[in-house]
């Protein structure tokens, strides 16, 4: 149905050797959790494979795309650096390999997730946080959670981001916010 090898050698060509490695681990890892969970594996891998197909995108790039599809400009705001490929990679996903609006939702929400997830957005949500080679501690936490109960695992995390953030001086995404609020 997808033609993974095509959008492979892409991202690799496009994307850094670290973000490239990242988006295999990603796609693995989404695999595994979307067979545990009885979701379509094609569609879970080929949807970790191509979650931060604009992470590496440049400003001139990221503002290319804003004005194309009309996405809020406040994307283009410093505070938005980390989550603006989310939203980008949606759009650009779509349109250059035709990904279903499922696909595209759950590369859009990632970073912050949303209300309501439906089970590819948590896999792909948790797998970004767990298919990293370098990782904060409690990371190991939630990779033994996750394959008990995803709900769980998504909880967990956003406990400790939310921490983790708060330690920094920084603050949840209110969207975010809203999520671990509802899983709490």
């Amino acid at each position: 149905m997808y033609d993974i090898e095509k959008i492979k050698k892409d991202l690799e060509s496009n994307l850094s050797e670290f973000r490239f490695d990242h988006s295999i681990r990603v796609a693995d890892e989404a695999k595994k959790l979307a067979k545990y969970y009885k979701l379509d594996e094609e569609k879970a891998y080929i949807t970790g494979l191509i979650h931060d197909i604009a992470k590496e995108f440049t400003d001139e790039e990221n503002e290319k795309w804003v004005e194309k599809y009309k996405l809020p400009k406040e994307l283009l705001l410093p505070e938005f650096r980390n989550i603006i490929h989310a939203d980008i990679g949606a759009v650009v996903a779509k349109e250059l390999y035709g990904l279903d609006e499922e696909i595209c939702n759950a590369i859009k929400y990632h970073t912050i997730g949303h209300l309501p997830m439906n089970l590819l957005d948590k896999i792909i949500f948790l797998s970004d946080k767990i298919g990293r080679k370098v990782s904060k501690p409690y990371i190991e936490e939630i990779r033994n959670l996750i394959y008990k109960d995803l709900d769980e695992a998504l909880k967990i995390f956003l406990i400790k981001q939310k921490q983790n953030l708060e330690n920094k001086g920084e603050k949840i995404h209110p969207i975010t916010l809203e999520l671990l609020n509802s899983l709490l």
